[in-house]
């Protein structure tokens, strides 16, 4: 049950650059989060793959929240190979501790029309450069 994304290239460019242009005027570069869309891959031990895009928005207080895009593209079990293909939405929230750059969030509802899904935990770690998110699931 691992799971890694990688936040879109032009999102990574545009938060290096005001960075940069911060810390150049003489300012410290405002800390940098997970807030943004994220692009990636689920896998499982027992065989399934999905495809993940992720849309996260931070709040107050180190709380996120979003959702998560998920289309099947492999599967062990013969009766859900129809399915391959096929998308579902899990909305997400928790909370990301800039120290640690720990993201730690739970799937709370839904939209899956194909029953492909099921409610997950998530404990991902932003990497230092701010464009890699990756870790371990509970895998429902």
């Amino acid at each position: 049950m691992r799971i890694r994304l990688a936040k879109l290239l032009s999102w990574g460019i545009v938060s290096m650059l005001s960075a940069a242009a911060s810390a150049a005027q003489g300012q410290s570069p405002s800390i940098i989060g997970p807030a943004g869309t994220w692009n990636g891959q689920w896998s499982s031990p027992s065989g399934y793959i999905y495809d993940a895009r992720m849309q996260l928005e931070s709040g107050s207080g180190g709380t996120i929240h979003g959702q998560i895009h998920w289309t099947l593209q492999k599967s062990p079990a013969a009766e859900e190979q129809a399915k391959l293909g096929m998308t579902g939405v899990e909305l997400v929230r928790g909370s990301y501790d800039p120290a640690s750059r720990e993201l730690t969030f739970d799937g709370y509802d839904k939209t899956d029309s194909n029953s492909i899904l099921g409610l997950d935990k998530y404990r991902l770690l932003l990497a230092d450069n701010a464009n890699v998110l990756g870790g371990i699931t509970w895998n429902h």
